[in-house]
């Protein structure tokens, strides 16, 4: 939704903005020995399903409060963001791991980030949150390989949350990129969601600390 106080201004750059305003909160976000052992498939299968399902709960309310932003905001039409939704990529991934949904209890990083996502001030603080987690899914593929390896497996067709697009996914993400650079956001939008997408990355890293530490 357009602010009413304050008058547009071109977002050309708008990508730019959120990868320069978030490279350091990335690069610790990165450094985590939770991700660490995921890129070298040094993970068992129980802190795997730990991981998937507080993804799931974060992302269950991502996309809830996407779908609603999407009627508020009409600019948001335009980024298709349903087809990127990955909800049901984390259900099937946690069917096969027999873990079910509802004795799932978020921890205290995720109950940050859900609190975040909850309030929102805009559809743009929205979307930078939505940001982190689409930008993650190129790394994840290189994680799903070293999974896939890790644990014999041929392929990573069960690992569809961390490789939901295959081969589509670079196209994919440029294609996002394109489209929320030829959105127009007020300057407030533009922070909003830039610190939307910096509180992202630090819940993310306390709860990826939280889930390595059980």
């Amino acid at each position: 939704m357009k602010s009413t106080n304050i008058s547009p201004a071109p977002s050309a750059g708008i990508m730019a903005q959120l990868k320069a305003g978030t490279a350091a909160l990335h690069a610790i976000a990165e450094s985590k020995p939770l991700e660490a052992a995921l890129i070298s498939g040094d993970i068992g299968q129980e802190q795997y399903k730990k991981y998937l399902s507080q993804r799931w709960l974060i992302h269950r309310e991502l996309e809830t409060a996407t779908d609603r932003a999407i009627t508020r905001d009409p600019r948001l039409a335009s980024l298709q963001l349903p087809s990127l939704y990955q909800t049901k990529n984390l259900e099937a991934d946690l069917a096969l791991l027999h873990a079910p949904l509802h004795a799932i209890q978020p921890l205290q990083g995720a109950t940050t980030l859900l609190q975040e996502i909850k309030n929102a001030p805009s559809p743009a603080a929205l979307m930078g949150i939505y940001y982190v987690f689409e930008g993650s899914k190129n790394g994840a593929r290189y994680i799903a390989r070293a999974l896939a390896k890790a644990w014999s497996k041929t392929d990573t067709t069960t690992m569809r949350y961390l490789d939901p697009h295959g081969e589509e996914q670079r196209a994919l993400w440029q294609k996002f990129k394109t489209e929320m650079d030829a959105l127009t956001w007020s300057s407030s939008e533009q922070e909003q969601m830039v610190k939307s997408a910096q509180t992202t990355f630090t819940a993310i890293s306390a709860l990826d600390d939280e889930i390595h530490a059980g």
